[in-house]
């Protein structure tokens, strides 16, 4: 796991990166999105499915996230908010689930009624 912080003047947000180089690669782009969509106080985790404990980790790590900080809008994206969005739709700690496509563009990246954003 890997963990990354941005702060400006206006804001503080973390990307929480697990798994492969592509996601350590789409993290860095994550946080540009995270800019340009001009958010604050938001955690994104990148997720990855290599095996069931890397999901178990990342669960544990939203749920702790929430825990030591409850006023954060957590966002959900990676292989395993692509492969099983339900999975993640189910714990009330996260506000948006976008997919590996969606991810990559800033405007997936509003809190609005579409909680899941993932593309086939």
């Amino acid at each position: 796991m890997n963990e990354d912080k941005i702060s400006t003047s206006t804001y503080t947000n973390k990307v929480i990166t697990f798994g492969c180089r592509l996601n350590a690669y789409e993290s860095e782009i994550i946080k540009q999105n995270l800019k340009i969509a001009n958010l604050d106080n938001v955690i994104v985790f990148n997720t990855c499915t290599v095996t069931q404990e890397a999901e178990r980790q990342a669960k544990q790590a939203i749920r702790k996230a929430k825990r030591e900080n409850p006023n954060i809008k957590i966002i959900v994206t990676g292989c395993a908010a692509q492969n099983n969005p339900g999975l993640f739709n189910q714990m009330p700690q996260v506000n948006k689930i976008l997919g590996n496509e969606e991810k990559l563009y800033p405007e997936f990246y509003q809190f609005d009624e579409n909680k899941i954003q993932v593309n086939d």
